[in-house]
């Protein structure tokens, strides 16, 4: 996001100054840090993400612990673009901020909200819910953002309910009790679907495991469910080449977001 001169003056009604183009923020001169999705999100889905897993990492701001306190195997935030410098850096950046600099970042992305308008935003491409005060910050944020609609996920349980008081946001549970993690090979979608169903609760398969045309941007499922299953992707496993793949394209075919 190239910052203009009419965004200058809002990102300066907010407090935060801009000098060449870029916020000048308590660590330096950076980035807006809401960023534009990833061909698979969609461009018009705007994301914020954090360094997954809660392994520590070294950066030029020195040894920052991710945000993630269950370190998956096969974590894709750990894999593909995520091992770009640029990329783990901008992640790095956000990190700190939403470690340190709370106030200062409420206002930096209200203040890009404005500037881009009604939009989508995924919160948590990587990353999770590590406390309160960062908890509080997203949901004022939401509150005073009704124009965007906005998703994420968590792992964490006091979290879950966290935006239940909004119509523009929703938490999608990460850990299914008794079964695990929401996302995994076909026999594991096919098991957490059913339990889930015999407890009376409503399930959604995300589309863009059996279809490449499907972006978050044109699909409602995780704004709107609380229980959405993700085949697993970003791993040697190749979803196409398992004998229940028919089956789940068959569910998710028919399904309805």
């Amino acid at each position: 996001m190239a910052i203009n001169n009419k965004q200058t003056k809002i990102f300066r009604s907010y407090g935060i100054e801009v000098r060449d183009g870029k916020l000048v923020s308590p660590i330096g001169l950076i980035n807006p840090v809401l960023k534009r999705g990833n061909t698979k999100v969609g461009r018009n889905v705007w994301t914020w993400s954090t360094l997954p897993t809660y392994n520590l990492f070294s950066t030029e701001f020195g040894v920052i612990s991710g945000t993630c306190k269950c370190s998956c195997e096969g974590c894709y935030g750990m894999t593909g673009h995520y091992q770009r410098a640029n990329v783990k850096r901008s992640l790095a950046i956000n990190t700190l901020l939403a470690y340190q600099y709370l106030n200062w970042l409420e206002s930096a992305i209200l203040a890009q909200l404005e500037c881009i308008g009604p939009c989508m935003v995924r919160i948590h491409a990587t990353g999770d819910f590590f406390g309160d005060e960062y908890a509080e910050m997203w949901a004022d944020i939401v509150r005073k953002s009704p124009e965007c609609k906005f998703w994420t996920y968590t792992k964490v349980t006091k979290y879950e309910t966290l935006f239940d008081q909004f119509d523009n946001a929703n938490i999608v549970k990460s850990i299914i009790p008794e079964v695990g993690y929401n996302f995994g090979h076909c026999d594991h979608i096919l098991h957490a679907k059913n339990e889930l169903e015999s407890r009376g609760e409503e399930v959604y398969i995300c589309k863009c495991g059996v279809d490449d045309t499907q972006h978050c941007e044109n699909c409602t499922g995780c704004s709107v469910n609380k229980w959405v299953l993700f085949l697993e992707h970003s791993t040697e496993y190749v979803a196409k080449a398992d004998p229940l793949y028919g089956k789940v394209c068959e569910i998710v075919n028919a399904q309805e977001a």
